[in-house]
């Protein structure tokens, strides 16, 4: 028996049996499976059973179905291990060789909607008026290792040659030091990398002289997904992810000519020859602009467009869709889609920029800005999910850095100072415990200010102590010897410090700094810190460490951490690592 896998933009999955000789998935009441995102259409597919075959049927959806990564047209086989994209939703076929086949004769199915979140059945299987089927009883499965993801070149040149992605960094290039060795003439020396960071893969080009194109695009550095034709110089490659697999008809027909070679003349004689033969009206018929399917064109430049949806490219999203918007020319439908993702990479266009605002103030280790910003996110932003990633490392070193300002406020005798470092945390996280213990800490003299206070009575107090005196003496007792107060430790001598550099106040100095940092002008944020180092040493190596690690500066970084108190160390090593470079004692090295 086979099975659907279904799998939304959460994360969130369900299994769905196939019961039935014939499925519908759309977004209308009505279908067998229903798909509420709206990128899937009121009738989307079609899933049939023949014998113990099973086909997926487009029935002209807007958004298409890919197979594989391919788009498919019209009716397609498909078995154990293929995978369909559906709108938003991932959906893998599996075969269930355990799975009990049940049957009730003479009994419809009936359907129920799915929400976008938990794409089910509400009966999962096929339920009559006085009959419900029993759960499928899958036989006990050994479970093979996982396939390593893995390369493979569909170029002429190296044709179906496989190379396993089995380390975390795979260099690619055409000498013999790299992990995949491609002696190519268009491949350069170290020519890309590719990155694997938990189930997620990335290249990344290497200042190679003919660059990286992924699907037809040019790429610094890209997330890769199954079926992506990656094109290094001349030679073409397809990546699978772990555990998967494309047919090898598949890769066969993907196999293409890449090598650019000089064209023969015998040709172009032939070609001069006819035209000459047959004279103007040759020449008219080849020169004429064919004529262009503008809708056709619009609906190819929408499918771009999701890929560039998914990979935050959104000066592609805005360029390629106002072309569309602007053209009367095609129809209202298309523009309309057009403009509903023009209207998300604007959004997002924007939340890009608050989340650049947020990484540049945690980078550079001003937590408080850091946190401000973060709250601008919006709960919706695709930028969201990496901004809470980084904000839950980054608040225990905005608190550890508020409490002991707190602390070394207090022992100086501040309590103002130090309840203003304390309510900080107090405003962001109001139950937080290390917080509210050192809310409730005693703060100077008496445990109240920085200025001891008389106690109740006060000068009537010292008064009946006065003739209480008296009385003694009248009487013949000889008054207490008052004690000698101690003497007054003098205060330690205040350090010295240094002048701010002439130029303008440290504080103005530093911020200019961060911003510089903000804006990618990492030697400039470098220089302006360090005219003040001497003056706020801990926040400005701070901004001098973060933009070391962005400039692969190794140096520069372990000098900026032997600089640094622990809580801004922890935070240094965690940029670096975002950048690729790992702690090693005091240095700093590139991850390999």
């Amino acid at each position: 028996m086979y099975k659907l896998i279904i799998e939304d933009d959460e994360g969130k999955t369900t299994e769905v049996p196939i019961i039935r000789d014939e499925i519908t998935v759309g977004r209308k009441e009505g279908n067998t499976i229903r798909l509420t995102e709206r990128n899937v259409s009121r009738r989307h597919a079609r899933i049939t059973r023949q014998g113990n075959g099973l086909f997926i049927e487009d029935l002209m959806s807007y958004n298409g179905i890919k197979v594989n990564g391919d788009r498919i047209s019209g009716k397609v086989a498909v078995g154990d291990g293929d995978r369909l994209q559906i709108g938003d939703y991932q959906v893998s076929v599996k075969l269930d060789k355990g799975a009990a086949k049940v049957q009730v004769p003479g009994q419809a199915q009936q359907t129920t909607p799915m929400n976008r979140a938990e794409p089910t059945l509400m009966s999962s299987a096929v339920q009559g008026p006085q009959a419900t089927l029993p759960q499928p009883v899958s036989a006990p499965v050994v479970k093979a290792p996982e396939k390593p993801a893995r390369l493979i070149v569909v170029s002429t040149n190296f044709a179906r040659q496989e190379f396993q992605l089995e380390k975390a960094t795979v260099v690619i290039g055409r000498t013999d030091d790299n992990d995949v060795v491609l002696n190519h003439r268009s491949i350069s020396r170290h020519h890309a990398k590719i990155v694997r960071e938990g189930d997620k893969f990335q290249i990344m080009d290497m200042q190679s002289a003919n660059g990286v194109r992924v699907n037809g695009e040019e790429y610094g550095k890209v997330e890769l997904r199954k079926g992506d034709k990656i094109d290094l110089g001349h030679v073409r490659l397809v990546f699978v992810p772990p555990g998967q697999d494309i047919p090898k008809e598949q890769i066969d027909a993907m196999i293409v000519d890449r090598d650019q070679r000089s064209t023969p003349i015998v040709p172009i004689l032939l070609t001069l020859i006819l035209l000459a033969a047959v004279g103007g009206g040759a020449y008219w018929f080849l020169t004429q602009t064919p004529k262009v399917d503008v809708d056709a064109e619009a609906a190819k430049t929408l499918i771009d467009v999701e890929g560039d949806l998914q990979n935050k490219r959104w000066q592609d999203v805005l360029d390629k869709t106002g072309r569309i918007v602007s053209n009367s020319a095609i129809n209202i439908r298309t523009r309309d889609a057009a403009q509903s993702k023009r209207a998300i990479a604007e959004k997002e266009s924007k939340n890009k920029q608050i989340y650049d605002r947020f990484a540049g103030a945690a980078g550079s280790g001003n937590y408080d800005a850091a946190l401000k910003t973060y709250r601008e996110i919006p709960e919706d932003s695709v930028y969201q999910k990496s901004a809470k990633e980084d904000y839950d490392k980054i608040f225990p070193l905005f608190v550890e850095s508020h409490l002991k300002a707190a602390s070394d406020a207090r022992a100086a005798g501040n309590c103002t100072e130090a309840r203003s470092q304390v309510q900080a945390v107090l405003d962001v996280e109001p139950k937080h415990v290390r917080a509210l213990s050192a809310k409730d800490q005693p703060c100077g003299s008496g445990g109240g200010s920085s200025q001891a206070s008389e106690p109740s009575g006060g000068k009537d107090h010292h008064r009946k102590d006065k003739d209480k005196d008296k009385t003694k003496v009248a009487d013949g007792e000889k008054p207490e010897k008052a004690e000698k107060p101690e003497k007054a430790e003098k205060p330690e001598k205040a350090e010295k410090v240094e002048a701010a550099p002439a130029g303008g106040d440290p504080e103005q100095v530093l911020t200019e700094a961060q911003s510089e940092f903000v804006n990618g002008n990492y030697d400039k944020a470098i220089s302006l810190a360090r005219s003040v180092a001497k003056v706020s040493t801990n926040r400005a190596w701070r901004i001098i460490g973060a933009a070391a690690c962005r400039n692969k500066d190794l140096k520069l970084v372990g000098d900026a951490y032997r600089k640094l108190d622990n809580a801004a160390r922890q935070y240094l090593i965690y940029v670096c690592q975002r950048e690729g470079i790992v702690q090693n004692g005091n240095q700093f090295k590139q991850a390999e």
